[in-house]
């Protein structure tokens, strides 16, 4: 979260900065499709199941982890009262954690999902609310443990973000997002893993 403290900061100011620009601008109606590029900051399932039995004496599990997420949004409907977009967004994002005297632990979570979204605004900035389903997998490993019994599950995502264009093709993105896992079955080497939602927060660019 502290890599990510910077580059949000940046971007709330920059929708500060932008705002009264784009407002003064004549407001042309939502529509085209937009690409989403933005570093990510995400919580990790810590519970038994999703994260490998331990026995050394102050092994620590990761709870976050940060990466990359990407993603589309295509508008559809009719001329002003277009406010509907239809697309995908997935990310990876990875933690690490080393105790004292204990293995290294590490956390990926691989996510991607279809998502229909409402808007509100103008096509220089808007902000939106958005839902989908989809599927990610949760590989939590010890150092040196060659673990294959991450599978893929079914994932529902959502939550809600802005976009404010300080170009004409480029813009200051923000998201924040909730992924609910569906319970992880058991293995031969894991228990079953209970439901658990993570929060994601993902800060960058969108272009058009």
């Amino acid at each position: 979260m502290r890599r990510l403290g910077p580059l949000v900061t940046w971007a709330v100011l920059a929708v500060g900065l932008t705002g009264a620009a784009a407002a003064a601008q004549p407001r042309e109606a939502l529509g085209g499709a937009v690409g989403d590029l933005r570093v990510l900051s995400t919580t990790l399932p810590t519970g038994p199941g999703w994260t490998p039995p331990v026995a050394a004496t102050g092994t620590l599990v990761p709870g976050r982890g940060v990466g990359a997420e990407g993603g589309v949004f295509v508008f559809a409907g009719p001329g002003r009262f277009r406010r509907l977009s239809f697309g995908a967004t997935g990310f990876v994002a990875e933690g690490r954690a080393t105790g004292v005297n204990a293995p290294t632990m590490s956390t990926r979570m691989v996510a991607a999902a279809p998502h229909v979204a409402l808007n509100f605004g103008h096509r220089d900035g808007w902000s939106y609310l958005s839902f989908g389903a989809g599927t990610a997998k949760v590989r939590a490993t010890e150092e040196g443990v060659d673990d294959q019994s991450a599978t893929w599950g079914l994932a529902f995502h959502y939550g809600g973000g802005a976009r404010w264009f300080v170009r004409e093709h480029l813009a200051v993105s923000l998201d924040l997002r909730f992924w609910a896992l569906t319970p992880r079955p058991a293995t031969t080497v894991r228990p079953s893993g209970a439901a658990t939602t993570r929060m994601a927060i993902g800060a960058g660019v969108s272009f058009r």
